[in-house]
């Protein structure tokens, strides 16, 4: 599921995932010459090309067989609803309507007449229905449709998803370009290798030549429609072609972007925001991380098994400190939930403030309480004649958090606690934690959804720490179809973690995608979902 996390969250941004191509001139505008139909002369018209920078390539362009995505796939793909800008809701867009039951357990998705694949092949909802079949077969992810009993074709527009239970979770599917329906017949026909070089979907663009190594050039698909409600253009977008370039390197990335080789850059280095703001040719669109940093603590090792420690570690660091050393890129974090996600709770995040803010006083009043004082007068608390100890994980291959760990470790030092970092790959930290083969450990997690918090805090999760109330309180919301009841759910689930702090929030994110300003009408969701549908060069 992890592996999942990051991806949905490169499918729009690429900000945490974790390559040159050849100049693309001409403010991405290029001339082609094409022949009239109706006329021996020849017509020169201008093509219009955006052209976008990404850091990594894409794995390949069927979403059903990568284990993460990005903007090329949402632009061959079209889900069948989106979320609002807002995460407050979600809204039709390949689907021109949809209706939940009202216990929640079938979900009625109504298609246009003349839905089409971009290939021209009629869209309808046999099609929906073979293509979470075939999801369920060849996806690394099989399982997020595992809720689904059955889907019922009514008619060649109506698909009823027939579900086991209510699942509020499944939207963030349905929601993402993991859900959107591939052209099965076609994959079938060609084989599961040659679509997924050439897949094709229903969304705004087709692929025309992908150059592995280099880059992807897609074609406007003129059959493309929408139903989203918060973009004016409903039809096929204004660009005759989007070239993907990918381009690992940082500073090359960001050169291109200001030389106006590329229109639109994702990934846009943490240390490179302050300069292209200064930049007049250049926006930044900036969204938040739709989950948080974090400290998983080690509760079964002594002296963390002791909840007046957890919370005394807790109430030592000095969020608002570490936001300021990290130049204000990062949203403090109290709860488990960030404001780009459905699930949050402004008021639960208020009440985690008000509790667990910085203060040292309290902290070391927590620490002696368990029996921790500087006994030798050295600054470190010692119990029993053994000094207060301890090892934190840190990420080398995670900038932000890197970089917060020996902000960290001084805040602790002030507390009594003598903290070592040590570094290694974010792959092998999480290994260790869910091997329990540590004292503390620097994690973070990207889903737009918070039912990724049962991935974390359930007994079946495989970390250290459960609860069994917990457990059941996480499995009851998954299954709340309501967003503002999800909301509050959710909220007493957080405070319910809180109250026994395995894991100590600190902060999200803050992401940068790097605009030319001669293009216009770019959208952007709260969560980092970019929607191109109304963008043009002017």
């Amino acid at each position: 599921m992890e592996k999942k996390i990051g991806s949905l969250i490169l499918f729009f941004i690429l900000a945490g995932a974790v390559v040159a191509a050849g100049c693309i001139g001409g403010g991405g505008t290029q001339t082609s010459t094409q022949s009239s139909a109706s006329s021996t002369s020849s017509q020169t018209q201008k093509e219009v090309t955006l052209v976008i920078a990404t850091p990594e390539e894409i794995e390949g362009t069927d979403i059903q067989q990568v284990s993460w995505a990005n903007i090329v796939h949402d632009l061959i793909f079209q889900s069948l609803v989106v979320y609002t800008l807002d995460l407050k809701g979600v809204v039709p867009n390949l689907a021109e309507s949809f209706e939940v039951s009202k216990d929640g357990t079938e979900i009625t998705f109504k298609l246009p007449k003349d839905a089409k694949f971009s290939n021209g092949d009629p869209l309808t909802a046999e099609d929906i229905k073979k293509s979470v079949e075939r999801y369920r077969n060849v996806s690394p992810y099989s399982e997020d449709f595992a809720v689904v009993d059955k889907i019922i074709v009514k008619d060649s527009q109506t698909a009823i998803f027939k579900l086991k239970e209510p699942a509020g979770y499944l939207w963030a599917v349905l929601a993402s370009v993991y859900g959107a329906p591939v052209n099965v017949n076609l994959a079938n026909k060609i084989g599961n290798e040659a679509f997924n070089r050439k897949a094709v979907g229903s969304g705004p663009y087709k692929v025309e030549e992908w150059v592995q190594g280099s880059q992807i050039t897609l074609i406007r698909n003129p059959d493309y429609k929408t139903h989203i409600p918060f973009v004016k253009n409903k039809g096929p977008f204004k660009f005759d072609k989007i070239i993907v370039r990918f381009i690992p390197d940082d500073f090359t990335r960001v050169s291109e972007l200001k030389a106006g080789n590329v229109q639109i850059v994702f990934g846009i280095p943490l240390e490179q925001v302050a300069t292209l703001k200064k930049d007049p040719n250049v926006q930044l669109l900036s969204y938040l991380q739709p989950g948080i940093d974090y400290i998983m603590i080690n509760t079964k090792k002594p002296p963390l098994d002791d909840v007046n420690i957890r919370k005394a570690i807790a109430l030592a660091i000095n969020r608002k400190e570490l936001a300021s050393a990290l130049q204000n890129l990062v949203r403090p974090a109290y709860g488990y939930l960030s404001l780009a996600q459905v699930g949050y709770d402004e008021a639960t995040e208020k009440e985690l403030q008000t509790e667990y803010s910085y203060n040292l006083e309290k902290a070391k009043q927590l620490l002696a309480a368990a029996g921790w004082k500087d006994t030798d007068g050295d600054g470190i608390v010692d119990k029993n004649g053994k000094p207060l100890k301890l090892t934190l994980m840190v990420p080398l291959d995670r900038p932000v958090i890197k970089k917060a760990a020996p902000i960290i470790q001084s805040q602790l030092k002030k507390l009594g606690i003598n903290l070592e970092l040590r570094e290694y790959e974010y792959s092998y930290i999480r290994k260790m934690t869910r091997e329990g083969n540590f004292d503390m450990a620097m994690r973070a997690y990207w889903w737009n959804d918070a039912d990724i918090l049962i991935y974390i805090f359930h007994s079946d999760a495989g970390y250290p720490w459960s609860n069994p109330k917990v457990d059941k309180m996480l499995e009851e919301a998954r299954t709340i179809p309501d967003f503002t009841e999800r909301a509050k759910k959710y909220g007493e689930i957080q405070k319910a973690i809180a109250n026994e702090m395995p894991v100590i929030p600190l902060f999200s994110e803050y992401q940068y995608v790097g605009v030319r300003k001669e293009v216009k009408g770019v959208i952007m969701g709260i969560d980092g979902s970019i929607y191109l549908n109304d963008a043009e060069i002017s």
